[in-house]
């Protein structure tokens, strides 16, 4: 499968996927000709409250990429999960 297939295929099932409703993903996977870019990365903004966003970049390395799209959605969607829960900690307590 071609890069610009897999990008696509990952974007797809993270935008389908059971993901808080509080966090926005951001891809920044394709050039302005959609090309894939050389570093491809998502940006994960989560809102703990109305007032407030917390952002994290999310690269996804050459290694990461020869992975399998099932491989690469698991490793993002535990990286947003660890993200969500750091903030949580810190904001309230590790509720």
């Amino acid at each position: 499968m071609e890069l610009k297939e897999k990008l696509q295929k990952v974007q797809e099932k993270l935008e389908n996927a059971n993901i808080n409703p509080d966090i926005d993903l951001e891809f920044f996977f394709f050039d302005e000709n959609s090309n894939p870019l050389t570093k491809p990365y998502i940006l994960v903004k989560y809102y703990p409250t109305e007032t407030d966003v917390r952002e994290s970049k999310i690269e996804l390395s050459q290694s990461l990429l020869n992975e399998d799209v099932d491989n690469i959605v698991g490793f993002i969607t535990f990286q947003i999960e660890n993200f969500e829960s750091e903030i949580d900690s810190v904001e309230f307590g590790g509720e």
